[in-house]
């Protein structure tokens, strides 16, 4: 049992956000908060790991980031990419000297990684602890990519996701991390610019307090709508989008002035 004005006495952080690194977003007041999850919702190959890792990458905060999706090798020629601003084509070849590969990754030296291809809680428990004990704090940003790949053992699959959910709900109140994870919809929910929130797979989205979905339906854009913010405003719809520039080839995510 707590007293919140001690609590709020003691310094403790209560829904804080992590640095805002897309103006764009700031002003529909979407932001990623501190012992709150969220969720970045698509159907695959909509640039959802794209934009968790640039987000990562640019707030510049200590994170463990839990890449279920895509082994190291392909990471980090993405996040060379990304640091260099830089077409992945031209990056892979130099990606064979270990000196320069290691100089232009040490830029994103505040993230640390698991690469379990299905972790499981006792997995992502672990790796936390691990995180404290090495770090003497909690990560500051953890991100789960995807929700899919994950395993837990209760009932059916939807089941399952909508429990890892409850236990990603309490590791976030726990750490006071903010617990990014990534998460399908259909493929078949077109019709607005962006997926609507009864699209997301399995019915999950009781548990997080920001959802966003993309589309990189329109070639040279990423649109992100907040379709469920407890924060701010929000439209289930999905036909409420706002507009990042985006260029997979090089990572590139951004505000669209900074093109």
């Amino acid at each position: 049992m707590r007293s919140l004005h001690r609590t709020i006495a003691a310094g403790t952080k209560v829904a804080a956000s992590l640095p805002t690194v897309y103006t764009t977003l700031a002003n529909q007041q979407i932001s990623l908060r501190r012992a709150e999850v969220s969720m970045i919702a698509g159907p695959p190959g909509a640039g959802k790991s794209t934009f968790a890792l640039h987000w990562a990458l640019k707030a510049a905060r200590p994170t463990l980031y839990f890449s279920a999706d895509t082994y190291s090798d392909t990471m980090a020629l993405r996040l060379a990419a990304m640091i260099t601003d830089t077409d992945q084509n031209m990056i892979e070849p130099l990606m064979s000297d270990p000196a320069w590969a290691a100089s232009v990754l040490a830029e994103a030296s505040h993230i640390r990684w698991c690469f379990e291809s299905a972790p499981s809680l006792a997995d992502i428990e672990l790796e936390i602890a691990a995180f404290l004990e090495m770090f003497g704090q909690y990560p500051e940003l953890i991100v789960v990519d995807n929700l899919l790949d994950c395993t837990h053992s209760d009932g059916d699959e939807w089941n399952s996701m909508r429990s890892l959910l409850r236990e990603f709900k309490w590791w976030a109140r726990e750490t006071g991390s903010a617990l990014l994870v990534l998460h399908h919809t259909s493929e078949s929910s077109s019709g607005n610019p962006a997926p609507p929130r009864s699209s997301i797979q399995g019915k999950v989205a009781q548990t997080p307090a920001l959802i966003l979905t993309v589309t990189n339906s329109q070639p040279g854009f990423m649109g992100v709508a907040a379709v469920k913010n407890r924060y701010g405003p929000a439209d289930y719809s999905g036909s409420t989008v706002s507009w990042l520039s985006y260029e997979p080839a090089r990572m590139h995510l951004g505000d669209m002035e900074a093109r």
